[in-house]
């Protein structure tokens, strides 16, 4: 529950994202005793995640700011050299979930922004058919290629590594090959130096899924001509107005405290934007929310839609279904070209249809957002609890508002829930039995 003198929508400070969580209370309102309770809890968990921060542990929350975290520079002058002086047409990334998915999302998100001069292509999954496809449309010559793992020994990633290197040629490993990996260990970072590649490293302090603001991120960025510095701004304007907010009015303890409040009676989250280019930032959400909260029997079950397209497939289960959902919807608020729909049809004559007339002197991203606002407004008038996410435009500041917004509301809400939102238990314990099963399955070959 929301206290009632406390703000529901803000502009998170000089950042370009704006958030309206007024529709998310189901509850009521609290009494002053409870305001006070709550207070204490947000002071005393934001003390144990600011230590967090400050020790060096987790550095996502400074790499906007902190060079030595965010390696901005060297991301883009190694881009800007791979671009000045080789003719590389296409860079291939070779990554999987924390590697690729945030990337991906910004790339997607920015791509009316981004040159054309180098086409980026993600393999995430080791699917053979995807990979044969893929190669197929690449050459050998004119193609970076950029694995992409923290640990150094990701098996998803190294396999594709190993056949990508084989498709290259070793005479053009030193050429086409950047490594983005931990600068201190593993198996990849120990490759690399022994066969003379060249690096960006990936600090110890940032996790997979927070690790876009370091090359994870930045390199593919700059390699499509974005503005790195402006994105890192972004993130920045968000850190700095939450330091300066007072805990009652912050945003990512109120939300984080109200959906863990509402967690037994509706734990699945629909992530829905009204922008196809912020479609593939459902999947990062995904990643978010699911890895960082799943643990010890808590944790959200997180969905991605889009809008208006899943309008016409999910909607009718939002509205009537089971009320065990809350919807974020993601808005933009200004486009570079809104894409007006002409006033008149050219030649016939006779009555025009209605809907046509409806329709006419609007233009598409006008009819999106009405439609993101009808349907909050169809969730409200049957007490579905949603909230909203404003970015003013697709620029690289907006994104990286947007990226550390819902970085630092997963770690707050991991927090306020007891969980580590750092660590993933799980997929660890996968890569185990993954490791176990190919080392027999070597075996078994062997012994035929």
């Amino acid at each position: 529950m929301i206290a009632k003198s406390t703000a529901t929508a803000l502009r998170l400070g000089n950042s370009p994202i704006h958030w309206d969580w007024t529709r998310l209370n189901a509850g009521g309102v609290l009494l002053e005793s409870e305001i006070k309770e709550l207070e204490k809890e947000f002071a005393l968990s934001w003390e144990k995640l600011r230590s967090r921060f400050l020790s060096g542990e987790v550095g996502f929350y400074h790499a906007p700011t902190e060079p030595e975290l965010n390696q901005a520079k060297e991301s883009i002058q190694l881009a800007n050299e791979l671009l000045e002086k080789h003719h590389f047409t296409d860079a291939l990334f070779l990554g999987i979930g924390g590697s690729s998915l945030g990337p991906i999302a910004l790339l997607s998100a920015l791509r009316e922004k981004a040159h054309d001069q180098v086409r980026i292509h993600y393999l995430e999954n080791p699917d053979p058919i995807e990979w044969k496809m893929t190669l197929k449309r690449l050459n050998p010559e004119s193609t970076l290629v950029v694995p992409v793992t923290k640990s150094g020994s990701t098996f998803e990633t190294i396999a594709q590594f190993l056949l990508a290197l084989d498709w290259l040629g070793k005479d053009r490993w030193k050429s086409n090959v950047v490594c983005l990996t931990d600068p201190e260990k593993g198996d990849l970072l120990q490759f690399a130096k022994k066969n003379d590649l060249r690096c960006l490293k990936i600090h110890p302090s940032l996790g997979g899924r927070f690790s876009i603001f370091s090359p994870v991120g930045l390199f593919p960025a700059a390699l499509c001509g974005l503005n790195v510095e402006a994105f890192l701004k972004g993130a920045s304007d968000v850190r700095d107005f939450n330091e300066k907010v007072s805990l009652d009015r912050n945003p990512f303890f109120q939300i984080g405290s109200e959906l863990i409040r509402q967690f037994e009676e509706r734990p699945i989250h629909i992530c829905m934007p009204y922008s196809t280019p912020l479609r593939a930032m459902g999947s990062w959400f995904v990643q978010l929310w699911g890895e960082s909260l799943g643990k010890d029997e808590k944790g959200f079950t997180p969905l991605s839609a889009l809008g208006a397209t899943d309008q016409h497939s999910i909607l009718q289960l939002m509205r009537d279904g089971p009320d065990d959902k809350i919807t974020w919807f993601l808005k933009v608020d200004q486009v570079s070209d809104p894409v007006t729909i002409p006033e008149a049809l050219p030649g016939g004559a006779g009555a025009t249809p209605s809907s046509f007339t409806q329709l006419q002197g609007h233009s598409l991203h006008r009819l999106l957002n009405v439609e993101a606002d009808a349907i909050a407004q169809v969730l409200t008038k049957r007490e579905r609890p949603h909230l909203i996410v404003t970015l003013d435009q697709l620029d690289e500041a907006a994104m990286g508002s947007l990226c550390f917004s819902w970085a630092l509301l997963t770690a707050v809400t991991g927090t306020l829930w007891g969980v580590d939102p750092f660590d993933q238990p799980g997929v660890e314990e996968g890569k185990i039995y993954i490791r176990e099963s190919l080392a027999r399955l070597r075996n078994e070959s062997r012994s035929r």
